[in-house]
């Protein structure tokens, strides 16, 4: 499976302005290195790694010999008074497990490290895409503040056109007032989109639990992305990280049935010792071999158990494949909408909104249109602005929830 950690450096390359970052600039390329070094919910799996090896190792011992001494006829009655008559055994004695019940410990031990390696990717994926999506989110506010800052600009030049005019009577003062609230109005936005910009900050720097160490991020959106098909994404489904956990749960069910089948076996045990005749003086070997009967199986429950959830497993996997399917065909229909909506934006009404805005401003410093006009114009070309940045954000988003699904990558041919 292709990791999203590997797309998103990916999209790195594509989306950022310039990967090299001056001190107290943040790349997405640091930000995902920071998440994966730092990011606490991914700092417990060492140990969780460390513990499963340890089980691996514990599953794969063998029993133990054990050893034993059994005295016979001392201290009794008659003949058997004293230890005349004594008998002395010393044996040694063996449980041989049968029915491979080590070799099915040490495979079920194995499949649970297994599935804990992929449950770190899975985290890992989970991690990438948050600190992705947060590390966006900056750069959609930060591009908000630079609109912010074009409209600060036009009412600028608004302003010095109007007191041209004020100071000639064409109009009365009221107009420049009128533009000086408006200027007020887009400064109070203004320290609005700072304020959070500075949350979003602490948001991003939480994904490594560090220290806020950067004044911004370096990004963009550039351009449109290519959107991917109903069938790239269907099949991509089959990979999504959480249809993979209940696979890999599973496995482990699978694992564990066959651990409970070899269990079933009876061991045999044997005994060999030295056997001491303290009347006559003299020494035999013994050798003794025992199994208990198994009348019932000993894991008949077990079995059952296990294979009952294995059933709910297969079924949580449909259930899953049809939500996942129906969710990731939502999101491509909302990210068409987005794409095609921008691209009427950027190929139809922006141009159209830019001229009007020249034409009235022209218009407005020869005394042909009035200050409403004017204002009306510098508004609706913010608007469709505002609205670019945010369809740009809203395509990056949906593909990055699209990945974050799948854990796979749609923009990998357009790098």
């Amino acid at each position: 499976m292709k990791f999203l950690h590997l797309v998103i450096v990916g999209l790195a390359g594509a989306a950022l302005v310039s990967l090299s970052a001056v001190a107290n600039e943040l790349t997405l390329r640091s930000a995902l290195e920071k998440a994966v070094q730092g990011n606490s919910e991914l700092q417990k799996y060492p140990y969780q790694q460390r513990m499963a090896e340890a089980e691996k190792i514990q599953a794969g011992l063998k029993p133990n010999p054990s050893v034993g001494l059994e005295l016979e006829n001392i201290a009794g009655s008659g003949r058997n008074q004293g230890v005349d008559n004594l008998q002395a055994t010393l044996s040694f004695s063996q449980v041989i497990e049968l029915g491979g019940k080590r070799e099915q410990r040490i495979e079920f031990a194995s499949v649970k490290q297994k599935q804990l390696n992929a449950e770190f990717n899975y985290a890992k994926i989970d991690v990438l895409a948050e600190t992705t999506s947060r590390f966006y989110k900056l750069v959609q506010l930060q591009q908000l503040a630079n609109w912010n800052q074009q409209q600060q600009q036009r009412l600028q030049e608004a302003l010095s056109v109007a007191r041209d005019r004020v100071k000639s009577g064409a109009v009365p003062p009221s107009e420049e007032t009128r533009i000086e609230l408006q200027q007020r109005q887009i400064l109070a936005e203004h320290e609005e989109i700072k304020g959070k910009i500075a949350a979003a900050k602490f948001r991003l720097s939480a994904m490594w639990a560090g220290s806020l160490e950067f004044s911004e991020v370096i990004g963009t959106f550039a351009g449109a992305p290519q959107i991917p098909s109903q069938a790239d994404v269907d099949d991509a489904v089959n990979q999504a990280p959480e249809l993979l956990r209940l696979l890999d749960s599973e496995r482990l069910l699978e694992a564990r049935a066959r651990a409970f089948e070899a269990g079933s076996s009876a061991d045999l045990t044997l005994d060999l010792g030295v056997r001491y005749n303290n009347e006559f003086d003299d020494t035999g070997l013994v050798i003794q071999a025992s199994m208990p009967l198994q009348l019932e199986n000993p894991n008949a429950g077990n079995i059952q158990s296990n294979q009952a959830e294995r059933d709910m497993v297969l079924e949580q996997q449909r259930i899953l494949r049809d939500k996942l399917r129906a969710h990731t065909r939502m999101v491509l229909a909302r990210l068409h909408t987005n794409h095609q909506y921008l691209r009427t934006i950027e190929s139809d009404l922006l141009p159209l909104a830019r001229q009007l805005e020249h034409e009235t401003e022209d218009g407005y410093s020869r005394g042909i249109q009035s200050l409403l006009q004017l204002l009306d114009s510098q508004e609706e070309l913010a608007l469709l602005e505002y609205q670019q940045i945010n369809r740009r954000y809203a395509i990056y988003q949906d593909i990055l929830e699209l990945e974050r699904m799948t854990g796979q990558s749609f923009l990998g041919s357009a790098l």
